[in-house]
């Protein structure tokens, strides 16, 4: 899904697909970092969740070292413990804020149903970047922009405020995308009082939205749809919210409106002071891109890279 974070924005458009880096990572399976731990504390740990008894680590033990398995390998042969157990005591070894039970979270969201797989090993390998390159230099705010709604830059915005949150970073994701907003609809959250409301003043208070099975994660929605949505974020309220905001948070990440749908992103890349684009795989043209590369940097923010999403 995710490539790595790119400085260049060659695309060949000819093939109309995007250069991509190589990228080498190594991917263990839950098992595989398990075994990195001492057995005793992972059969302590899962009799404090009262997965197993005294007794059932001890038959783990045996047949362990008969079988020269891993411990979480030999639970699971036993019928005692689910993956689902292996990766709750895992994430807590390492304090890894991971959502246990993703069941109410939509499916597109992979940061939190399928945490360690390839596909979000990249994305952490991208917060990784973003965390070196931005973040640890003390700066909070970042925006996020595309060319158009097909890139799907709403997926890569949400699931990368997933792992930062999983960072144990207080993170908040902003839908700033007041044309066509879609993080409501991927967190399930209320989408009637959100950032335009705040904007035009028709709200005094505001209170973010939470997800219970994601810890650490804030969302404001865009809120009510507004026909006049670059004038709200080209007044000076959006950058007292930002203000406010950042005192609050570790990590905020923006969305903006696409390219082709208004340049509604113009503020708001330079109030975050910083940028990555979107782009996807036989889906972003090089003209586009080109164009949006133009605009943003009369902005005066860095513009960090792009992301490529492949098909």
């Amino acid at each position: 899904m995710i490539s790595k974070l790119r400085d260049d924005w060659v695309i060949d458009e000819k093939k109309n697909d995007i250069n991509d880096m190589n990228t080498t990572m190594t991917h263990a399976t839950p098992e595989e970092k398990l075994s990195h731990l001492d057995s005793s504390r992972i059969g302590e740990a899962l009799i404090a969740h009262a997965k197993l008894q005294p007794q059932d680590v001890e038959r783990i033990l045996a047949l362990q070292s008969s079988e020269n398995i891993l411990f979480g390998e030999a639970a699971k042969r036993l019928g005692l413990i689910k993956e689902s157990d292996i990766k709750k005591v895992l994430s807590e070894q390492y304090a890894y804020a991971y959502s246990h039970d993703p069941s109410q979270i939509n499916k597109a969201l992979i940061a939190a149903h399928t945490p360690f797989s390839e596909e979000v090993e990249r994305l952490r390998s991208l917060r990784g970047q973003l965390m070196m390159r931005w973040f640890d230099l003390g700066h909070k705010t970042l925006a996020i922009t595309s060319t158009q709604v097909d890139d799907a830059a709403h997926l890569v915005t949400a699931n990368l405020a997933i792992v930062f949150s999983q960072l144990n970073k207080k993170t908040l994701l902003v839908d700033a995308n007041l044309r066509a907003p879609m993080h409501h609809e991927l967190f399930d959250v209320e989408s009637r009082v959100g950032l335009s409301n705040i904007l035009a003043n028709r709200q005094g208070s505001y209170q973010l939205s939470r997800h219970a099975s994601l810890p650490n994660l804030s969302i404001l929605s865009a809120g009510t749809q507004v026909p006049n949505p670059q004038e709200l974020l080209s007044n000076g309220s959006f950058s007292d919210l930002m203000d406010e905001l950042s005192a609050l948070y570790d990590v905020i990440l923006i969305e903006c409106v696409p390219l082709s749908l208004g340049a509604d992103y113009l503020p708001v890349v330079a109030k975050a002071k910083a940028a990555i684009v979107v782009t996807r795989q036989d889906v972003t043209t090089a003209r586009d891109l080109h164009l949006l590369q133009e605009q943003l940097n009369m902005t005066g923010a860095q513009i960090i890279g792009s992301v490529i999403q492949e098909l």
